[in-house]
């Protein structure tokens, strides 16, 4: 057996010529020498090249397998609407805070404002001075402090300059965050005076009545991409 192993793998040897092994005429003869390891040299050779080939093969399979697998989850998520992107998502986060933002910083100053120039916070003079508000934050190119104590009827040194400041601060920050963004948002205004509510862009302000027909706007929607983070606010006619 031995004898028949080494010559098998001395004639795989004999084929290459830059092979060149001290004594292997000599070796080959005698068992147990160094011929013998001479054989089990070659064969682990000839195993470990076929091996390394058996493995790029499956390497090149793997490589197409995944690349078939790349496009089948992009075809398919390419029509899913239910993926946020990492920028929708930064949309919707914002959205929110913009309605944190309306719902309570913003009402909030203006009902102390209408309180202390008239008999109670009335709900439509509080609904009038927020659409004034959003406009001066949301509707222009810049903030400035200044002309929104004018909307309020506040002075630099009155108890309400500090919350104005405040609410400066906060829609500028939110105003800077969209504008931050290479999708940006916006703000719509955009209305139809004396037109139902479009529940799909909008809802009624507060306890007015959801079936009544449109006054005006009191909070702009926020829009980015053509959808709709957060809903207009409008304030509707009395029945």
């Amino acid at each position: 057996m031995w004898d028949e192993d080494c010559e098998r793998v001395g004639s795989r040897a004999e084929d290459s010529p830059g092979l060149d092994i001290p004594g292997r005429a000599d070796s080959l003869e005698q068992p147990g020498g160094a011929g013998e390891l001479w054989c089990h040299v070659e064969e682990l050779k000839i195993t470990v090249a076929s091996m390394r080939g058996e493995i790029d093969s499956l390497r090149r399979e793997n490589a197409q397998l995944e690349s078939r697998l790349d496009a089948v989850i992009a075809s398919w998520t390419e029509y899913r609407t239910d993926i946020d992107t990492e920028e929708s998502e930064a949309h919707r986060v914002l959205g929110e805070r913009y309605a944190n933002f309306v719902e309570q910083s913003l009402y909030g100053l203006a009902r102390k404002a209408v309180a202390s120039k008239l008999e109670g916070a009335q709900p439509v003079a509080v609904a009038d001075l927020m659409r004034k508000l959003c406009g001066e934050i949301f509707g222009r190119a810049e903030v400035v402090e200044p002309r929104i104590r004018r909307a309020l009827g506040v002075k630099a040194g009155d108890d309400l300059a500090k919350a104005v400041h405040k609410v400066v601060v906060q829609g500028s920050g939110i105003v800077a965050e969209s504008n931050r963004m290479q999708n940006r948002g916006f703000w719509e205004f955009d209305h139809i005076p004396g037109s139902p509510v479009d529940s799909n862009r909008q809802r009624a302000w507060q306890r007015c009545d959801a079936s009544a027909l449109v006054q005006f706007v009191v909070a702009p929607a926020y829009t980015a991409n053509r959808i709709t983070y957060c809903r207009q606010w409008v304030y509707t006619e009395s029945r």
